[in-house]
């Protein structure tokens, strides 16, 4: 087991992180409103995440690689240090 103060801290610093997700969530959000991109449809699949979206007038649709995301998602974890694999 860690010391408790190792635990403490890495909970501490689990937290700070989570408030910034958060943080940049809601800008990302109020960015796509200001382009008027708004997200018709999202389909999760296995392989794949199938996004329909709408930006004014026109439509189109995104696919993207599900082990993509997650291996990107999991460098830039790993990169500030959440997960140490």
């Amino acid at each position: 087991m860690d010391r408790p103060t190792a635990l403490l801290r890495q909970l501490l610093i689990l937290e700070l992180i989570q408030a910034h997700i958060t943080r940049e969530l809601a800008r990302v959000k109020a960015q796509m409103r200001a382009e008027g991109l708004h997200i018709v449809e999202r389909q999760d699949g296995d392989m794949d995440i199938r996004i329909e979206f709408r930006v004014g007038d026109h439509y189109d649709e995104a696919v993207f690689m599900r082990k993509m995301l997650e291996a990107e998602a999991a460098n830039r974890a790993k990169r500030t240090g959440m997960i140490s694999r």
